[in-house]
């Protein structure tokens, strides 16, 4: 296994602290602010609990409050406000999740029944559609509050909105597009499905939240930057999870080998195995075989390689914010992402 410590020969980082895996301050208020917007008495009441009794590591709300805080402003948006907007984030990523899971019929997802499988498919996608609607309503709100904040918004060139919110969707359909079987093909095939699904998300939670700390173009072009290589570390790690399996997974391990989609540690595993690509394309080839020769191939080991030093240039994308907390915090969750 290539460990995560690599980290510290260049960057200075260090992934073996404890601390890491300990949530920002504000965490804790993003998940009582949902439970407020979420839980009101409403027909998904029920679905909303399950989502919220079972929450995610909580990255892009903790991307959008750290980018609030990155630069003293006092342009920036209230607390509170800054709050707002990590949720609206957060839903609309749970809803990215409960309609993912439909299109992969997945069971489980963090360790607990998937929204389809608890609720059926019906009830899942109406709520799916609901989470989005109520996280634009959110942040419409916290909008329409600080308008001098945002009233450039949407004006720098290369900064994510949500005028690109269908990439998600996009990155969804495409992934199960693959090239040819060509290397170069496969990997930039690989890192377009990545940025959109993966990398809408990160850009849309650095630029909100940038722009609610008040920064300027420069600095939420650099946040983009750092947030592409960071959503690519992370597909490339949750790919890597899902070959090996483990308790950290929380669902079925091995889903993306069953529908043969092309993730990272397949490609490096295609290019270094001989006779891989007849095992990949014969559909006999179990995906417990395929999982196995995988993880003997040092396949997955060289994927947490490249994973690993995307995250190394996620850090270098923020080196041009002055030392802060905020800047801590992000360059933590970069080290989280590659030592789980």
């Amino acid at each position: 296994m290539v460990e995560a410590s690599i980290l510290v020969a260049s960057d200075g980082l260090v992934v073996d602290n404890p601390s890491l895996t300990s949530p920002p301050d504000q965490l804790p208020v993003v998940t009582d602010r949902l439970r407020e917007i979420l839980v009101n008495g409403g027909r998904f009441d029920a679905i909303y609990r399950h989502i919220l009794a079972v929450p995610g590591k909580r990255i892009r709300s903790a991307m959008v409050l750290a980018c609030a805080r990155l630069v003293p402003s006092a342009a920036a948006v209230p607390l509170l406000d800054a709050v707002d907007v990590a949720c609206a984030i957060e839903i609309i990523h749970e809803a990215s999740l409960v309609h993912d899971d439909i299109c992969d019929a997945s069971l489980l997802r963090r360790d607990a029944p998937s929204v389809p499988a608890a609720f059926g498919v019906r009830n899942a996608a109406r709520a799916g559609f609901h989470l989005v609607g109520t996280a634009l309503q959110v942040l419409a709100r916290v909008l329409a509050d600080n308008p001098a904040v945002f009233a450039r918004l949407g004006e720098a060139h290369g900064v994510t909105y949500l005028d690109r919110i269908s990439d998600l969707s996009f990155g969804q359909l495409i992934e199960s597009l693959p090239p040819a079987v060509d290397d170069a093909a496969m990997r930039s095939h690989y890192e377009l499905v990545a940025g959109a699904k993966t990398g809408t998300l990160f850009r849309l939670a650095c630029s909100y939240g940038g722009t609610a700390g008040g920064l300027d173009h420069d600095q939420l072009r650099a946040l983009m930057r750092y947030a592409d290589q960071l959503a690519l570390a992370f597909q490339i790690m949750d790919d890597v999870r899902d070959v090996e399996g483990g308790p950290s997974l929380g669902k079925e391990a091995a889903g993306d080998l069953d529908r043969r989609v092309p993730t990272w540690p397949v490609i490096e595993w295609l290019s270094i195995r001989p006779g891989s690509h007849e095992m990949w394309y014969s559909r006999p080839t179990s995906s417990a075989d395929l999982q196995a020769d995988l993880v003997r191939s040092g396949a997955t080991r060289a994927a947490r390689g490249v994973a690993i030093r995307a995250a190394q240039t996620a850090c270098r994308a923020i080196k041009e914010f002055p030392p802060s907390p905020a800047r801590e915090q992000l360059r933590e969750l970069s080290v989280r992402v590659v030592s789980q």
